[in-house]
């Protein structure tokens, strides 16, 4: 397994644990942000179809207001002199509201009109033209308001785009980063794991059979020693011990001899004369 795609662990079973406690957590916050970015691009939706119905509106708005401007310099001539000296404290102002759109901490901008300011311009077009002034006032004061939600809607779209595109590469990163490394080295665990078990099953096998091998032996001595008449330590002796006579005869018995001859002496003592091929020194005591 390629090891730059797993996280350098060592195969335990609390790293086992400690990989899918990971793997779960990761999920949820998967599943969450997908969740999240699904919401912000809702959203986003939303407010790019109301700034595009705002946009056209505006415009419209904003023809309107200067067509009513123009049809005032017809009727009362140049009054932006007038305008601009009387200018004062703003009648329409702005305040930014802050919003949270599926955590993501946006501003709306909205209107508050101050009923305290001065109107400079309320007495324009007492003489002439009055009825002109008041919807050009009426005109610009929406179209006022029009561009201060199109400013705000515009700033959340802004912000809701940003949020999507970093809320995706989140997302990316633990779909095609981390779940793999995560899923890597949790096979990798388990592998690890499986061989161990596999060498310690052999290893078991291999002693087993040791020892098995190693009483199959000693009770094959015994058997020859049990043969030949020779008496263990915890036996208790019940019969004498053989005569020479017949203890050659039942080694002759257990391993044939070919070359066996018998020689006697002056004292009357039998002693057996035997030269095996194949003996070991254990089978020649009787």
């Amino acid at each position: 397994m390629n090891v730059e795609n797993r996280y350098p662990v060592t195969a335990s079973l609390f790293m086992l644990r400690e990989i899918k406690s990971r793997q779960e957590k990761v999920n949820r916050g998967y599943q969450l942000l997908k969740r999240k970015a699904e919401a912000l691009r809702i959203r986003g939706r939303q407010a790019a179809a109301e700034l595009a119905t705002t946009q056209g509106i505006l415009g419209h708005t904003l023809r309107e207001a200067y067509i009513s401007l123009a049809a005032i310099k017809f009727t009362n001539g140049e009054s932006n002199a007038l305008v601009l000296e009387n200018v004062g404290e703003a009648q329409i102002r702005v305040q930014r509201v802050p919003e949270n759109i599926s955590g993501v901490s946006t501003v709306s901008l909205q209107v508050v009109e101050d009923p305290t300011a001065n109107d400079a311009l309320r007495y324009a077009g007492l003489g002439a033209g009055g009825h002109r002034t008041a919807e050009t006032k009426k005109a610009f004061r929406k179209a006022i308001e029009l561009l201060i939600k199109f400013a705000s809607l515009r700033n959340t779209c802004l912000l809701l785009d940003e949020a999507v595109k970093s809320t995706l590469r989140k997302v990316n990163g633990i779909e095609k980063v981390i779940m793999p490394k995560l899923r890597n080295t949790e096979s990798y665990i388990l592998t690890e794991m499986d061989e161990r078990e596999r060498e310690e099953l052999y290893r078991l096998k291999m002693v087993k059979a040791k020892k098995n091998l190693n009483q199959s032996f000693s009770k094959v001595k015994t058997d020859k020693k049990a043969v030949c008449g020779d008496i263990g330590e915890n036996d208790k002796p019940v019969t004498p011990l053989a005569s020479p006579k017949e203890s050659l005869e039942c080694l002759s018995k257990v391993r044939p001899c070919d070359n066996l001859s018998s020689t006697t002496v002056s004292a009357g003592d039998f002693k057996p004369e035997c030269y095996p091929h194949n003996w070991e020194d254990e089978d020649l005591l009787f």
